[in-house]
């Protein structure tokens, strides 16, 4: 049976949580809609690392194939990044937080067909002047 998308990206979010708290990320918030508009999008995982408020994009696949052509990296390409620091300014505006340091991080979950997940933190993967 082949689980749907969702699931297997609901997963990787739950996997990724307890890795990154392994890894002294300290998390405040998930799946976080800062314009209450699903069309605008929302910030998979917030945390904190050291000094940085992160705001974490996870992205999950399913062991590669050979038909896959993209990482789950490249697949946060710019429109995403775009989309992602717009969601991050409203949720600092909103939070008033606007002094804060922050940065984007990207999570890859590749989950293997016995169930297990290899994942890779990805720090400070873009700034807003790569968006």
């Amino acid at each position: 049976m082949e689980i749907n998308r969702k699931a297997v990206g609901d997963a990787g979010e739950a996997d990724t949580i307890a890795y990154l708290e392994s890894h002294g990320y300290r998390m405040v918030d998930a799946n976080v809609r800062p314009f209450h508009d699903m069309r605008r999008g929302e910030i998979d995982l917030i945390g904190w690392h050291g000094e940085y408020l992160v705001f974490i994009e996870v992205k999950t696949r399913r062991a590669r194939s050979a038909s896959s052509s993209l990482t789950p990296a490249e697949a946060v390409n710019a429109p995403k990044r775009r989309q992602l620091l717009a969601l991050a300014e409203a949720y600092l505006s909103l939070h008033q937080l606007d002094d804060i340091p922050c940065r984007f991080d990207v999570v890859e979950v590749i989950r293997r067909r016995d169930g297990s997940a290899q994942i890779t933190i990805i720090p400070n993967a873009f700034t807003g002047d790569d968006a």
